[in-house]
């Protein structure tokens, strides 16, 4: 899979995956299957795009592609979740933090199993098989969630107010507290604006209060 990223991408490549912590990293969904050598679920049913369940900042987001013979795991929503082996019918990858396992369970649907040191005993998740645009409506909640827990972070440092506009974004002050997210219509960083993959942001009641919305796929919002 293919990295088209421009802006922001030494910034979006830091994260790491874990069971309920967002992921990150680089390769526009735009792109996501495309390098994936033209398999589709009929050749593999490992191959797609795949969501579990929880709300936008704990959901749980897969894609799995090929790159000739090899597969490609991104998480959460893009970032690579480690390498990948094949075992039996099963997907396993190393994450470094946990082994997870993807097993087909059913029409469109894949069993997600997280085990390890940091697991007491195996945690299971069903995904569901969703189409791109689906997948990066997703990516759009997820990102926002992100902004949300960031500026929840400059009012708990002691911030009197919610920052101006100019510092949430991927070079502003707010940008360099967390992970900033990519449009996953782009493959750049989440900017303000109109279009698919942009974000709203204003602040108000004097900055004691903000609006936040994200624009997805078909013209409507997510958010405030």
């Amino acid at each position: 899979m293919g990295d088209p990223r421009g802006r922001g991408t030494t910034r979006a490549r830091r994260g790491l995956l874990a069971l309920a912590a967002a992921v990150v990293v680089s390769a526009a969904l735009a792109t996501a299957l495309a390098a994936c050598g033209g398999e589709t679920v009929a050749d593999d049913p490992l191959v797609g795009f795949w969501l579990g369940g929880g709300s936008p900042d704990g959901m749980t987001m897969i894609q799995v592609g090929k790159d000739g013979g090899d597969y490609v795991v991104l998480a959460n929503p893009d970032a690579p979740a480690g390498d990948a082996v094949k075992e039996g019918d099963s997907l396993v990858i190393d994450t470094h933090a946990a082994d997870l396992r993807l097993t087909p369970a059913g029409p469109d649907q894949l069993t997600l199993t997280f085990s390890g040191e940091m697991f007491a005993a195996p945690q299971s998740v069903t995904l569901k098989r969703v189409d791109e645009e689906q997948y990066a409506d997703a990516s759009v909640a997820q990102g926002l969630a992100v902004l949300e827990r960031g500026l929840a972070m400059w009012k708990a440092g002691g911030g009197k107010e919610y920052p101006p506009a100019k510092e949430v974004t991927a070079d502003g002050l707010l940008g360099k507290m967390v992970r900033w997210p990519s449009n996953p219509f782009t493959g750049g960083p989440m900017e303000q604006g109109d279009d698919p993959g942009d974000f709203t942001y204003e602040r108000l009641d004097g900055g004691k209060e903000y609006s936040l919305a994200g624009r997805l796929s078909d013209g409507s919002t997510v958010g405030d």
